[in-house]
């Protein structure tokens, strides 16, 4: 269990917090996918979008990791910063997923407030119900695609469209290409499908 030290993609050096994908991502829609804890095998929901993270899953290692964090995090405990962590990725794989997991989030910010945190998700409907609760050192931006893209526009919520390069021309929205924008509160942003990075 813990963070997984990365020193490639991102500006500097950060810490990732991750989850099994699909298993903690309520509300996911065309890019959910679920890696079986003990073979690896994949379930796509659709056919029309794959989610990176998943891949990664098809080595027990990384899936043993995932679940442990994911068994942890269950009873509400998560893991000591590493000494000298100063950004924390949560989830590149995963989401929040319950409120109470969101909370606890939240406090953990809190208490480290010299440390960036920052998060994609889905799970709308936390976020929004801690609205003005959001610590400074969390930046947090809605990942358009799953089923409650709606709230979204109805809270002006930050946000990230996955695209296609097509999709993207004539978009006037930056393209976010190692997480500096999502590192950054207030820019919505263009991710392009990591199948044609």
């Amino acid at each position: 269990m813990g963070f997984t030290r990365k020193t490639k993609y991102y500006t500097g050096t950060v810490y990732e917090f991750n989850l099994p994908t699909g298993w903690t991502c309520p509300f996911a829609d065309t890019c959910l996918v679920k890696v079986n804890r003990e073979t690896g095998k994949m379930k796509n929901s659709s056919d029309a979008y794959r989610c990176y993270a998943a891949s990664a899953e098809r080595f027990p290692g990384v899936r043993n990791s995932r679940w442990n964090n994911f068994e942890q995090a269950q009873r509400g405990i998560l893991p000591a910063l590493p000494k000298g962590a100063s950004s924390v990725r949560i989830h590149m794989s995963g989401d929040f997923f319950s409120q109470a997991y969101f909370d606890l989030w939240l406090d953990y910010c809190r208490r480290r407030p010299a440390v960036e945190f920052w998060a994609y998700t889905k799970s709308l409907q936390y976020w929004v119900e801690r609205f003005d609760e959001i610590p400074n050192n969390l930046i947090l931006t809605a990942s358009y695609g799953g089923r409650q893209d709606y709230l979204i526009e109805r809270h002006g919520l930050k946000s990230a469209t996955v695209v296609t390069r097509k999709e993207a021309e004539g978009d006037s929205r930056p393209i976010d290409t190692n997480d500096d924008l999502a590192r950054t509160p207030n820019v919505s942003f263009l991710l392009l499908d990591n199948n044609e990075r």
